[in-house]
């Protein structure tokens, strides 16, 4: 059985733009609906972030977890896909999308440093934050105008990342939208959308 790692962030594990709740319908579930051939680990954390330690919140620094668990750890995974970056946007970090696609291009090359080219990788560039989330209780104290711009930089400094770790790459942002009601996190309708792009660059990589 082939085994599939699902790594992010709030998308990842669909925080509901709605209510904050848990959404059943979410891309990874999708995924295990379209491969129940394939084992699919779900490893999302609402806050995460490529490389930062997210204020309050456990297992938000990317890199050092995956380390932990799938590095320093024995894996066995045959795809792992990573859409990181939405938090690496929070005001406080001042982060370049070229700095997240760097960090990226780690999980790959620490990960075949221990293991060789026994796992192939798909990044993902996360979908884009919407001026909505500027307007939002809470999203608006965390994230700002430069935010939502270098956002519209993920893809091209993520799929520049793929290129040079010679790994495949999803633009999530050409594939579905963040909600109205928060500019951050998609619906049930979105991560459909998503899912159905993910799967097909699963069935090409597989």
């Amino acid at each position: 059985m082939k085994k599939i790692l699902c790594f992010g962030d709030s998308n990842t594990w669909g925080h509901n733009p709605v209510d904050m709740s848990r959404l059943e319908e979410r891309w990874t579930v999708f995924l295990k609906e379209m491969f129940s051939e394939y084992e699919i680990v779900e490893d999302g954390v609402c806050g995460r972030s490529s490389k930062f330690d997210v204020p309050d919140t456990p297992y938000s620094n990317g890199i050092e977890v995956f380390r932990e668990r799938y590095i320093k750890k024995d894996s066995d995974f045959d795809l792992i896909i990573v859409m990181l970056g939405t938090n690496d946007q929070l005001k406080y970090f001042n982060c370049t999308a070229e700095e997240t696609a760097e960090t990226l291009r780690g999980f790959a090359r620490e990960y075949r440093e221990k293991y060789g080219n026994t796992a192939e990788f798909l990044f993902i560039s996360p979908i884009l934050i919407r001026d909505c989330a500027l307007k939002h209780p809470y999203f608006s104290t965390v994230y700002n105008e430069k935010s939502v711009k270098t956002s519209l930089d993920f893809a091209k400094a993520i799929c520049e990342a793929a290129e040079k770790e010679n790994v495949s790459f999803l633009d999530a942002a050409a594939n579905a939208n963040a909600s109205d009601l928060d500019g951050i996190h998609m619906d049930e309708t979105e991560h459909k959308k998503l899912a159905v792009k993910i799967a097909e660059k699963i069935k090409e990589i597989l």
